[in-house]
């Protein structure tokens, strides 16, 4: 993702999920976190962007550590070699190509994710 490509999700599908001011929480990723990033959310979308901590995407975004990185994997392998044909051809096998390697993801996989990432504290009884 770029600055443009944020410019675009924010002023044609972010703006539309938010309701009233907000709180945005993003990774660090330069173009979410730059001042013109942050402007365009601040402007477009009526919401503050909140980079979250350094190094805590595996405890607050779990789908991209425990799914999104299995995902990938799977995407790699199974497009390896494959080359050639129109652009729609392409982008036709790259859906497919995904559509594909998410149904060889386990629900597991997902679930796992989520209870690695979720804190589990001791119950006490009163």
């Amino acid at each position: 993702m770029d600055a443009v490509t944020w410019r675009f999700f924010v002023e044609n599908l972010l703006k539309y999920e938010v309701d009233g001011p907000a709180v945005l929480l993003l990774d660090n990723f330069e173009c979410h976190v730059s001042e013109e990033g942050q402007r365009v959310v601040a402007e477009v979308a009526n919401a503050t962007v909140v980079p979250l901590p350094a190094n805590s995407t595996a405890a607050c975004q779990p789908l991209d550590v425990g799914v999104m990185g299995p995902l990938k994997a799977k995407l790699r392998s199974n497009w390896s070699g494959i080359t050639g044909g129109s652009a729609k051809e392409k982008r036709l096998r790259a859906v497919r190509a995904t559509i594909a390697a998410w149904d060889a993801i386990p629900e597991s996989t997902v679930i796992r994710s989520f209870k690695t990432a979720i804190p589990h504290y001791p119950e006490i009884s009163i």
